[in-house]
């Protein structure tokens, strides 16, 4: 999933740099770049629901001790939707001054990031129960 996003976000940001003056011109010239354009946010949005989408919800809801387990996804939770305005308001901003092509490429490297991050730190939790998931956090053992 995320590597996927990471891809299709470099593809965005190459396809940006070598043809936006292509797409910003439209026409039938930018008829095949438009398509890649949108065959690369397909899957972004593709690899994004395999991946983020619903891999977020479930790791908020099992790595943390039953005690704390509401409150703590009632903050990872709002931590998501904000992060999600931030990025959302600020998008037409940093396309303006930055570029498309910049701005699809820093997503690319915070997609990146996050892929080592699912790969190096993000435990396999699969067949494990909540309260056996929660024992081997507490033991340090994921």
């Amino acid at each position: 999933g995320t590597a996927g996003m990471s891809l299709s976000l470099m593809g965005l940001s190459v396809l940006y740099a070598t043809a936006g003056s292509t797409l910003a011109a439209g026409g039938a010239a930018a008829a095949g770049t438009q398509a890649a354009v949108i065959a690369l946010l397909f899957l972004y949005v593709g690899c994004y629901q395999i991946g983020f989408g619903p891999i977020t919800w479930l790791i908020l809801s099992e790595v943390f001790p039953l005690a704390v387990r509401s409150p703590a996804v009632s903050i990872g939770t709002l931590l998501n939707f904000g992060s999600n305005y931030f990025v959302g308001t600020l998008f037409e901003l940093e396309r303006a001054s930055l570029g498309e092509p910049v701005l699809f490429g820093s997503f690319a490297v915070v997609a990146l990031a996050s892929t080592v991050f699912v790969f190096t730190k993000v435990p396999e939790t699969r067949g494990l129960t909540l309260e056996e998931i929660e024992g081997k956090i507490s033991r340090r053992e994921l």
